[in-house]
């Protein structure tokens, strides 16, 4: 018994004959050629492996920074978590959910991770390192302590540690450099010793060690310690500033 074909629907005719009128109203000596146009869009073979390999270089750049990613909070979350002396490399592997193996590929050995951290740790939370002038060192300082009080555990494990120090060491340097830098209005015209010393005392101020340090040994909350050292920078400030001012100070810049 033969198979009865299936009745064509409404969509099927209407189709049928929009084929059956286009060849109709062109012969296929004038028929158009737009048939064929999705050929001007073929490219060599040479070309298209070239892009082939771009997108899956591409995509290996985007989860080996995925996997850095995941490493640098991993470190992160063993600081704060469970601070120790020694980070150990197994543990922030397992954390990262890699092997040991990939972790040494990334990073090869403790310094080059806790340097990474350090510089992760100031990006995602946006610490200033540049300070504008004299003026600028308490309210930097201000602005950075600030930061790093939204991870107070983080913040303690950075200075309380020998990991978190010598993560924080490797970051440290800028910021001694920009207050240094900073001061250098103040301080040019005073004996080189001198300079040094007003340099290093309020760099040490502005630092994570100065009020965490404080709110650990004295009765003040993290609040009140930044606040206590930012008083102390613009003290100091303020004599330098006075210093600058005095008539045997003008005299020596201006050469007599």
């Amino acid at each position: 018994m033969l198979a009865r074909s299936r009745p064509p629907n409404s969509w099927t005719v209407i189709a049928r004959a929009g084929r059956w009128a286009a060849r109709r109203r062109h012969p296929p000596s004038a028929r158009p050629r737009w048939r064929c146009l999705y050929l001007d869009t073929l490219m060599p073979l040479c070309h298209a492996r070239a892009m082939s390999e771009s997108a899956v270089g591409s995509l290996r750049e985007r989860q080996a920074e995925q996997i850095r990613e995941a490493v640098l909070e991993a470190v992160i979350g063993e600081l704060e978590q469970r601070p120790v002396d020694e980070l150990s490399m197994g543990n922030v592997a397992q954390a990262a959910g890699i092997s040991l193996r990939t972790l040494y590929r990334y990073f090869p050995d403790r310094p080059s991770l806790l340097h990474a951290a350090a510089h992760h740790v100031v990006a995602s939370l946006g610490v200033p390192i540049g300070i504008d002038g004299p003026g600028g060192i308490s309210a930097s300082f201000l602005d950075a302590a600030r930061r790093f009080s939204t991870r107070p555990r983080l913040a303690r494990a950075l200075v309380q540690t020998t990991a978190g120090r010598a993560a924080r060491s490797s970051v440290r340097p800028q910021r001694t450099e920009a207050v240094a830098a900073a001061l250098g209005s103040l301080t040019e015209g005073l004996d080189q010793p001198t300079a040094r010393r007003a340099a290093a005392v309020i760099a040490h101020l502005c630092s994570l060690e100065s009020w965490v340090s404080i709110a650990n040994d004295t009765e003040l909350d993290d609040t009140e310690a930044q606040l206590a050292v930012a008083w102390a920078i613009d003290t100091l400030i303020e004599a330098l500033q006075a210093n600058y001012r005095s008539p045997r100070r003008a005299q020596r810049r201006d050469g007599s």
